[in-house]
């Protein structure tokens, strides 16, 4: 069929040439209104023809008034120039995910106010014919925003375009571009603690106050095992040791280690024991191998650790020791400026004992509300740069161990006796200035990213992750650990998420939607 449009214009041409003639014996009008029913019918070609047709009518039988020639030309000028357009001009491009730059597959595009569209195939790529400029197209996406283009011109070439992913809104939870799984939500229940068990997960939930607490027992799918009252209450919350034994702890500092019977499906608790006792002599110890319980004591007052582990046959070894000399270097410029800012403006309250950890060389200076010139602000900066310095020790596969030593920039690989295998360079810890945009979408650290301070190991397979964060959001990155970079990364699709355990290539966190009533609830999210 002819475009409404275009009808219009052949139909007024017709009408305009009948109007130019001097009908004889009325003949004419019977033609005319013969070529309006077939251009009504006929293809955008044959209603041409049929126009090219009535201006080369016998003028025998009609006599034409002067200047008609020159109007006619004009509107079949026209006419031709809108059956151009009306044919369609192909505009063609790739959708991309605005975060991490992948091509969007099955996108719908379409011309706004008309039923014409198409959608994106495997590669993100799409073609769209559009008869009229300017046109707005408008593209839609399950898990991504709807967004609107206008198109002016065409280039010729094929052009990219941006959606961004649906991840703040909380209430649209199967709109969500990464793909994860609600394992629990309850509208009367909220979560508050949870631990991985035996290829299962252990969560603590209540109803209105934690005073009516249960413990829940489900598969990793989210299919109920067991449902049980605790041992005591309240609950304070879940512990998950080095031997991958869970406790629940309960606010009278008492602790049980938990257990689960296959055979009738019960949680069953072995004996309390006082969480200070657990603490001590469960708590320092990071892993096993072997015979050797490894753990890692802070030194210098977090400026460094030791790493060791403990035999029966040796008993206590220390195999590795590391200081971190630039934030010593850092600290004690720091210490010198304000220890002389204090003594200039009548403050002076610390004496530099010289020796790294002494109460008065920590204490270097004093705050405000106490007579002092150190404020609240840069008290809490100070204790962010200088005591949450982390030093993760990671086990690895056989009998290897990752150490991240952020102060050298490096990863050290080491053998089970602390001897380096092999170092590999990292500075996804630092921030990085970016000049072009292709070195943007390239970049972790750049478009507010920004490092998490946190390593996480996959607790099946040793797999190491890290990582990082903008307004809320956390992006869960894996490092490779012949490069030291990570990978793109996985968006959790809920901003401000609590306790992230990775296993098996899956993040499992605690999240809530927006608003003070609303219940804790337990996702996961494949990475």
């Amino acid at each position: 069929m002819i475009p409404a449009d275009l009808h219009s214009i052949i139909s007024f041409l017709a009408i305009f040439i009948a109007g130019e003639f001097i009908v004889v014996g009325g003949s004419f009008t019977g033609y005319v209104i013969n070529m309006l029913i077939q251009v009504k019918t006929y293809s955008v070609s044959m209603a041409s023809a049929i126009v090219v047709d009535l201006l080369a009518c016998n003028v025998s039988q009609f006599r034409r008034r002067p200047g008609f020639d020159r109007i006619c030309c004009m509107i079949i000028f026209l006419a031709l120039q809108q059956f151009c357009i009306a044919q369609g001009t192909e505009f063609r491009g790739v959708i991309r995910n605005e975060i991490n730059s992948k091509p969007v597959p099955e996108a719908n595009i379409r011309i706004s106010g008309t039923n014409a569209g198409t959608s994106t195939d495997k590669n993100g790529s799409f073609s769209l014919s559009i008869t009229r400029l300017p046109s707005t197209i408008i593209i839609s996406c399950i898990g991504y925003e709807n967004c609107g283009y206008t198109i002016r011109e065409f280039s010729g070439n094929p052009v990219e375009l941006h959606i961004r992913p649906v991840i703040y809104n909380l209430k649209e939870v199967e709109v969500s571009s990464a793909k994860h799984e609600v394992i629990y939500q309850d509208r009367s229940y909220s979560v508050l603690d949870y631990e991985l068990m035996d290829d299962n997960l252990l969560l603590i939930v209540f109803r209105n106050a934690i005073k009516r607490s249960e413990l829940l027992l489900l598969t990793r799918s989210g299919d109920t095992l067991s449902l049980t009252d605790p041992p005591s209450l309240p609950p304070d919350m879940l512990y998950l040791d080095f031997l991958s034994n869970v406790h629940y702890y309960s606010k009278a500092a008492l602790t049980w280690q938990c257990y689960y019977n296959k055979e009738n499906r019960r949680l069953g608790f072995l004996d309390p024991i006082p969480a200070d006792s657990l603490e001590r002599h469960v708590k320092p110890f990071l892993f096993r191998i072997s015979n050797r319980l490894y753990f890692q004591e802070k030194i210098a007052d977090g400026f460094g650790t030791k790493l060791g582990y403990y035999s029966r046959g040796k008993g206590k070894c220390y195999i590795k020791t590391c200081l971190n000399e630039k934030k010593i270097s850092e600290y004690f410029d720091d210490q010198n400026f304000y220890l002389g800012w204090n003594s200039s403006t009548g403050a002076f309250n610390a004496v530099d004992s010289g020796q790294i950890g002494s109460p008065s060389e920590f204490d270097f200076s004093i705050s405000v509300t106490e007579g002092g010139s150190y404020g609240k602000n840069e008290i809490r900066a100070h204790r962010f740069e200088f005591y949450n310095m982390i030093f993760p020790l990671i086990k690895m596969s056989g009998d290897s161990l990752a150490f991240f030593n952020f102060g050298s920039d490096l990863i050290e690989i080491l053998d089970r006796d602390g001897k380096t295998a092999r170092t590999v360079p990292i500075n996804f810890h630092h921030e990085v200035s970016v000049k072009s945009r292709s070195d943007k979408i390239n970049s972790l650290e750049t478009s507010g990213w920004r490092w998490g301070t946190k390593i996480i190991a996959d607790g099946s397979d040793q797999d190491i992750y890290t990582i990082f964060i903008k307004n809320g959001m956390v992006k869960i990155s894996k490092i490779n650990l012949l490069t030291g970079k990570p990978d793109a990364g996985t968006v959790l699709p809920f901003p401000f998420p609590e306790k992230i355990r990775i296993y098996k290539g899956e993040a499992y966190f605690l999240c809530k939607e927006s608003g003070y009533q609303e219940n804790w609830k337990l996702v996961k999210c494949r990475l």
